[in-house]
């Protein structure tokens, strides 16, 4: 039978399905058969089922169901940057190279499951840019002081 994951609970390694019959189906961790991807919320998945429960599950596919808050953060304080820098003294910037580091070591790590890379690197890219632009500017200014 093919269904979907609902949801899974990583302590207690099991979880619910949603089959394509309408029906919802218990799992535990030691029916899941596929080594290579990890049971997560929204995976697409083939089954058998035994009683009320689904045995023998492997998945089908991997989708990303949730974008990284870390990247949509890094990307919105990335943007501020630009506007707002030279009078809050570069902290959206920096705020956008923090998150968009975490980011990207949370959806490196995540197995598939968090997306949003694009939006972490266009943060990165945007804070560390600000800041040079920054940094040169100050120099620039001292050096006309002096």
């Amino acid at each position: 039978m093919k269904g979907r994951v609902l949801d899974y609970d990583l302590q207690k390694s099991s979880g619910i399905i949603s089959a394509q019959d309408g029906k919802r189906y218990n799992f535990t961790n030691s029916e899941w058969k596929s080594n290579d991807i990890a049971p997560q919320k929204n995976i697409e998945l083939d089954f058998v089922v035994d009683n009320e429960s689904a045995k023998n599950i492997y998945a089908t596919s991997q989708t990303a169901n949730e974008t990284s808050s870390a990247a949509v953060v890094s990307l919105i304080f990335g943007i501020m940057g630009l506007f707002l820098d030279w009078w809050l003294f570069a902290i959206p910037s920096i705020v956008a190279i923090i998150s968009g580091h975490i980011a990207k070591a949370n959806i490196a790590s995540s197995n598939g499951r968090l997306s949003g890379s694009g939006m972490a690197t266009a943060g990165l890219v945007l804070g560390y840019i600000v800041i040079l632009i920054y940094i040169l500017v100050i120099f620039l200014f001292a050096g006309f002081i002096a």
